[in-house]
C-alpha cells in the first residue's frame, strides 16, 4: 500500500456492500494466496511510486524536499490535499519495499477471474492507479507527463529474481529503471504546442501543427500507460480508463461551452445561434468534427471573426474518439502478456499497419477533399499511430543511446547531440507554418513535419546541459503553461472570436491580440483552479464508477439542457410580430429610420428554404430516386389536381416556389419540387460528375407524368461582376421541354454576392443602424449585379407542340429603383450570399408572379 493511495484489483478480497449479496468465505489456501498477492501489489506500488504532481525543476522525483517549495500551480491555487487514512490490509504487515518480492506474472494469472470478484465495481474499475499513473494517459493530463524509462522490457523485468541481492548495484539500478518517470521537458512541450496554436490563431491565421503535436503526445502517453499495465501483469481496466478520462476532460469543456453559449447570446448575431447550439451539443458529445464535415465548414477560408466560437472542438472530438477506440487494440495482446511473451513487437506491427492505412487515406483524401479530410478522424489516426510507435520503441532507443533521467544521478551519453536534436525539434516546430503555408496540405504527408519535430524532443530527452532545450522546457513558466494547457486550448478561441466580432476586425492587431492572449491565460487559470483541478484530483469521484459516470452525464446534460432550452424559448417567439398601429413599410422602400422589427429573425433562417408540405406520392411519385433530389409536392398524393407545375434546376429555381403557391391554390394545381442544389437544367450538354444524370432523370419524370408547366432558372449571374449569361445548352434544354408540349416559365437568376447579405445587414441593424445604412454598407447598383438586358430574351420566341415560353423577370422587384438592397421594407431580402428569403418572396414577389401568370395564361 502506498501512503494515501489504496490499490485494488479484481483479485482483492471481497468488499462488503450494503444491500448486496454477501461474498462467499475464502478457503485457507485462497486466503493465503490473497495475502501473498496483496504483499506483491504493495511492493510493486512502491516500485512505481513517484511524487503526485511534480511541475517545477526544483521538485525532483527521487525525494521531495523536507519543506515543500511553491513550484507548482497547485501550490498557488489549491489547498493541500488531506492524507487519507490507510485502508486496512488483510494479513500481516507487508515487508519493507526494499526487501519485498516483486509482483510476477504467475501471481497475477493465479488470481480469481472477474466472475469471482466481490462486486461488479471491482471488475469494472480495474485497479485504482497511482496518481502519477492516472495522470499519464493523454496529452491534456495536467502535471503528469509520465513516460516509461529505458529499462529492460517488461517480460524480462518480471523474470528477474523476485528479491534484489544486497550490495549489487545493478539490482537497485534495474529497480529504479522500471519506474515511470516524470518528463518535465514533455510537460513544457505542451506549453510550446499550445502557444503555437494560440499565436497562429490570434495573429497569423495559419495552421501551426500544434494540434498535431497534441494528438501525437496523447498517443505516446496512452500507449505507454497501457503497455506498462500489460508488462507489469496488471489488468488493463479499459472501462475504468474511459470513465476516468472523460470524467476529467468533460467538466472543464462543459463549463467552457456554457460560457460560450452565454457570450453568443450577448455578443453574436442571432443568425449564428442555431449553428452554435448544434455545435455545443456536438462538442459535448465529442462529435464536433463530424458535424463540421456535415456542414461542410471550410476551416481556412472563413474569416475567424465570423467563425463559430466552438469550431476548435473538432480536435478534441478526434482525440475523444481515439480515446474510445485506441485502448481496445491492447486487448489483442492480453493473451501474450499472460503467457509472459513480448507485447511490444506485435503491437508495433499492428499499429504500423493501421498508421500506414490511415496515412495513405489522409494523403488521398487531402488531395481530393481537403475540407472534409481536415476534420476526418480516419485521416488523422496515423498521427495517433506515430505517437504509439514512438512509445513502443522508446525503451530500446533509450537503452541504445544511453539515456538517463535527472533522478538517476548520472549524466546521459551523447549529451551534446541530445541537446542539438532537442533544439532542432523545437526550431522545426516553430518554423512549421511560418516558412510554408501548409494550411491547404493538412492533414496529409506535411503533418510529418510537426510530428517529427515533437518526436525529436521526446527522443532527445534529458541532456544534462544548461543550454539544452530540456532545461528550457523544464522551467517554471513552461510548467505553468503546461498546467493550464487544456483550459487554455478550450478558452482562447472563443475569446478571440467574440473579440473579433465585437471589434469588426478580420485579425487581431498586436496590442489587442496580446490582450486576448492575456485574458485567455487568466480565464484558463480560473477554469483550471475552479473546475479542472478539483475534479481531476477528487478521490471521491475516482472511488466508484457510478460517480465518474454521473459527472460525465451531468456535464453533458447541462450543455444539452442549456442549448435545448434556449432553442425552445426561441421557438415560442412568434414568426411575425404583432402589427403596430399604422401601415407597415412598403416592400420596395429602403427605410431611413430603424424599423421596429426586421424579419426573418436570424434563428429562423433554417426555415426560410421553400419546402413543400408533402413528400411525393400517388401519381406524382418518381419511379426511381436520384441522389441529392428530394421530391416534394403541394397536395397530398390521393387528391386530384387540375394541372401540374414541376420546378426543376438548381436551388435558384426552388426559391421561386412560394411565388407560385397563390396561383396554384387558386387553380387547384399540384406543384412538384424536383430541384437539385447546384445543378441547372441543361439537358443535352456535358455535365460535371455531381450533376451527371440529373437531366435524364428529370426528362424521364416529365415523360411519365406529363405536367402542364415547368419552372426553371435560365440565366446565370456572378458574384464578382455583372457577368450575367445564358449558359450554353439552355436553348436546347428549353426546346426539349416545348417539344413535349410543356409550357416553360423561364426565370431570370437573382444577384449573387461575395459577402453574406443577411449577416452584413444584420450587423448594421443590430448595431442600431437603419436599412439605408445597411444598403450603403452592403448593397450595390443593379448594373453591377445584372446585365443591362435580360440574356434570356431570345427564349421568348421559342415555340413547340402547342407550348410556349413565359419569361419571369423579377429584377425590378428585387432591385427596385436600380438599387439592390439587403433590406426592403421590414424584410431581409437575402438569407445568405445568393438565396432570397422565403418571407421576401411571399410578400414581395408572389403578387407580381400572380399578376404575370394571370395575364399570360401560363
Amino acid at each position: 500500500m502506498r501512503k494515501g493511495i489504496a490499490i485494488s484489483s479484481p483479485s482483492d478480497p471481497p468488499h462488503p456492500r450494503r444491500g448486496g449479496r454477501r461474498a462467499r468465505p475464502l478457503s485457507p489456501e485462497e486466503q493465503a494466496r490473497q495475502e501473498a498477492l496483496a504483499r506483491a501489489l504493495a511492493a510493486e506500488a512502491e516500485a512505481w511510486e513517484q511524487p503526485a504532481e511534480p511541475t517545477g525543476l526544483s521538485a525532483p522525483l527521487a525525494a521531495p524536499p523536507a519543506v515543500p517549495l511553491a513550484d507548482a500551480l497547485e501550490d498557488w491555487t489549491q489547498e493541500p490535499e488531506p492524507e487519507p487514512e490507510p485502508a486496512p490490509q488483510p494479513g500481516p504487515a507487508p515487508e519493507p519495499a526494499s526487501r519485498a518480492p516483486r509482483s510476477d506474472l504467475s501471481a497475477w494469472v493465479a488470481g480469481p477471474l472477474p466472475s469471482q470478484t466481490s462486486s461488479l465495481d471491482d471488475w469494472l474499475q480495474g485497479p485504482i492507479e497511482l496518481h502519477a499513473e492516472r495522470e499519464a494517459e493523454d496529452a491534456w493530463s495536467t502535471s503528469g507527463a509520465v513516460s516509461g524509462t529505458w529499462g529492460r522490457r517488461g517480460e524480462e523485468m518480471r523474470s528477474r529474481s523476485p528479491e534484489p541481492v544486497p550490495g549489487e548495484e545493478g539490482a537497485a539500478t534495474d529497480q529504479r529503471r522500471s519506474r515511470p518517470a516524470f518528463r518535465r521537458e514533455l510537460h513544457g512541450l505542451r506549453a510550446v504546442a499550445l502557444g503555437l496554436v494560440a499565436v497562429y490563431h490570434i495573429w497569423l491565421g495559419r495552421v501551426s501543427g500544434g494540434v498535431d503535436v497534441f494528438l501525437f503526445l496523447s498517443a505516446f502517453f496512452l500507449t505507454g500507460t497501457f503497455v506498462r499495465r500489460l508488462e507489469s501483469g496488471r489488468p488493463l481496466g479499459i472501462p475504468r480508463y474511459w470513465l476516468h478520462t472523460f470524467k476529467r476532460l468533460l467538466p472543464p469543456a462543459a463549463v467552457t461551452i456554457l460560457l460560450v453559449l452565454g457570450g453568443t447570446a450577448a455578443l453574436l448575431p442571432s443568425s449564428m445561434w442555431p449553428t452554435i447550439m448544434q455545435e455545443a451539443v456536438a462538442s459535448a458529445a465529442y462529435l464536433q468534427n463530424l458535424l463540421l464535415v456535415l456542414l461542410q465548414v471550410d476551416y481556412h477560408a472563413r474569416d475567424a471573426g465570423t467563425a463559430s466560437p466552438l469550431q476548435h472542438f473538432w480536435s478534441l472530438s478526434v482525440q475523444g474518439q481515439a480515446f474510445v477506440v485506441w485502448p481496445l487494440l491492447f486487448l489483442l495482446v492480453v493473451g501474450r502478456a499472460r503467457r509472459g511473451l513480448s507485447v511490444r513487437r506485435p503491437l508495433i506491427a499492428l499499429v504500423a499497419v493501421i498508421g500506414a492505412a490511415s496515412l495513405v487515406w489522409s494523403i488521398l483524401s487531402t488531395a481530393t477533399q481537403q475540407q472534409i479530410a481536415y476534420f476526418d478522424t480516419a485521416a488523422r489516426m496515423w498521427e495517433f499511430a506515430a505517437g504509439s510507435l514512438l512509445a513502443l520503441a522508446l525503451p530500446v532507443l533509450d537503452e541504445l543511446t544511453g539515456a538517463r533521467r535527472p533522478e538517476d544521478g548520472a549524466p546521459p551519453r551523447l549529451r551534446v547531440p541530445r541537446a542539438l536534436v532537442g533544439w532542432a525539434g523545437i526550431a522545426a516546430l516553430l518554423a512549421c507554418g511560418v516558412l510554408v503555408d501548409v494550411s491547404a496540405l493538412f492533414p496529409g504527408w506535411i503533418a510529418l513535419w510537426p510530428l517529427a519535430a515533437a518526436g525529436a524532443v521526446v527522443v532527445a530527452g534529458h541532456s544534462g546541459l544548461r543550454w539544452g532545450v530540456d532545461a528550457l522546457l523544464s522551467t517554471r513558466p513552461a510548467a505553468f503553461i503546461g498546467d493550464i494547457s487544456y483550459a487554455l486550448y478550450l478558452v482562447h478561441w472563443p475569446v478571440l472570436v467574440l473579440w473579433l466580432h465585437h471589434s469588426g476586425q478580420q485579425r487581431a492587431g498586436l496590442w489587442d491580440g496580446l490582450a486576448v492572449l492575456a485574458g485567455s491565460v487568466l480565464l484558463a487559470w480560473l477554469v483550471t483552479r475552479a473546475v479542472d483541478a478539483p475534479v481531476r484530483r477528487s478521490r471521491w469521484l475516482e472511488a466508484r464508477p457510478w460517480r465518474a459516470l454521473t459527472a460525465i452525464a451531468l456535464s453533458f446534460a447541462l450543455v444539452a439542457g442549456a442549448a435545448g432550452g434556449w432553442w425552445a424559448v426561441l421557438q415560442r417567439t412568434p414568426a411575425q410580430p404583432p402589427v403596430a398601429d399604422g401601415p407597415s413599410l412598403a416592400t420596395d422602400e429602403v427605410a431611413t429610420v430603424p424599423p421596429p422589427d426586421v424579419r426573418p429573425y436570424g434563428w429562423q433562417l433554417g426555415s426560410q428554404w421553400p419546402d413543400l408540405p408533402e413528400r411525393c406520392g400517388g401519381q406524382w411519385e418518381p419511379e426511381r430516386s436520384f441522389p441529392h433530389v428530394t421530391c416534394q409536392q403541394l397536395l397530398p398524393g390521393d387528391e386530384d389536381a387540375e394541372e401540374t407545375i414541376v420546378v426543376v434546376g438548381s436551388s435558384h429555381s426552388r426559391q421561386y416556389i412560394p411565388a407560385l403557391l397563390p396561383t396554384a391554390e387558386a387553380r387547384g394545381a399540384q406543384v412538384v419540387n424536383l430541384s437539385m442544389d447546384g445543378c441547372s437544367f441543361l439537358a443535352g450538354t456535358e455535365r460535371s460528375a455531381y450533376c451527371e444524370g440529373y437531366d435524364e432523370f428529370v426528362l424521364e419524370y416529365l415523360d411519365q407524368k406529363q405536367p402542364d408547366t415547368v419552372l426553371t432558372t435560365v440565366t446565370l449571374t456572378s458574384a464578382e461582376d455583372a457577368g450575367e449569361t445564358l449558359p450554353a445548352g439552355t436553348e436546347e434544354a428549353v426546346t426539349q421541354l416545348l417539344d413535349r408540349g410543356i409550357d416553360v416559365l423561364a426565370a431570370r437568376d437573382t444577384p449573387r454576392w461575395e459577402e453574406d447579405q443577411y449577416q452584413c445587414a444584420e450587423a448594421v441593424i443590430d448595431g442600431g443602424g437603419t436599412p439605408a445604412e445597411a444598403d450603403a454598407d452592403c448593397g450595390a447598383d443593379i448594373e453591377d449585379k445584372l446585365a443591362a438586358e435580360n440574356p434570356a430574351q431570345p427564349l421568348a420566341a421559342l415555340t413547340g407542340a402547342g407550348s410556349s415560353v413565359t419569361l419571369l423577370d423579377l429584377s425590378a422587384q428585387i432591385c427596385p429603383g436600380g438599387r439592390c438592397s439587403p433590406v426592403l421594407g421590414e424584410v431581409f431580402v437575402y438569407m445568405d450570399t445568393d438565396h432570397l428569403t422565403r418571407l421576401f418572396v411571399e410578400e414581395s414577389l408572389a403578387p407580381t408572379v400572380t399578376r404575370e401568370l394571370a395575364v399570360t395564361g401560363a
